[in-house]
């Protein structure tokens, strides 16, 4: 009876060890396995990118605007470049008039239009009148030579403080409007 209760206890701790062991190995192999392939969308890449970009928009052999960027990058397909650290400048009969810096920004090379804009701070489009507009966001329209931004704007300048959202300006005429929730504050 004694040899029985042996054999059966032996073989109880045989049972148990093995399938721990089977347990470790299939523990470890799923561990270590190499990570299932993830199906991800393909990733488009640039056609070309280069650093010190310069792209300007002339009319009758007179430049009209440039826009200078650190960083750009050509998809030829989509006739776009995207820019990184970004100054524009607007040149008007009598030389350049306008001037703003931002942080990125996108040029449609079909039709010239072109977005800027910042991630933190508001775009200062400073005029040689002495005038400047807050906004962090501006949208050309080369064909109607036309600037625009739905986003918030701050017009300083001379004494006078205008605030409002939206606004659409242009620049041949130099008419700006301020689209909604217009304040407009006098300072001495």
């Amino acid at each position: 009876m004694f040899n029985r209760f042996m054999r059966w206890t032996l073989g109880g701790i045989i049972l148990g060890l093995a399938a721990f062991l089977v347990f470790v190995v299939i523990w470890q192999v799923r561990t270590n396995a190499p990570p299932s392939s993830v199906v991800s969308p393909i990733l488009e890449e640039a056609d070309a990118g280069m650093e010190g970009f310069v792209y300007r928009q002339t009319k009758d052999g007179m430049v009209q605007w440039e826009v200078a960027a650190q960083k750009a990058e050509v998809f030829e397909a989509r006739h776009e470049v995207t820019l990184k650290d970004v100054q524009l400048r607007f040149f008007g009969h009598d030389g350049e008039e306008m001037v703003l810096h931002a942080d990125e920004g996108t040029i449609n090379t079909e039709t010239n239009d072109f977005e800027l804009r910042n991630r933190e701070e508001l775009i200062a489009i400073e005029f040689a009148n002495g005038y400047t507009i807050l906004t962090p966001h501006i949208h050309w329209i080369d064909a109607n030579q036309e600037i625009r931004t739905p986003h918030p704007v701050t017009i300083q300048g001379n004494g006078l403080t205008i605030t409002g959202i939206g606004l659409v300006g242009y620049l041949e005429s130099e008419e700006f409007s301020v689209l909604d929730h217009v304040r407009v504050q006098l300072s001495s």
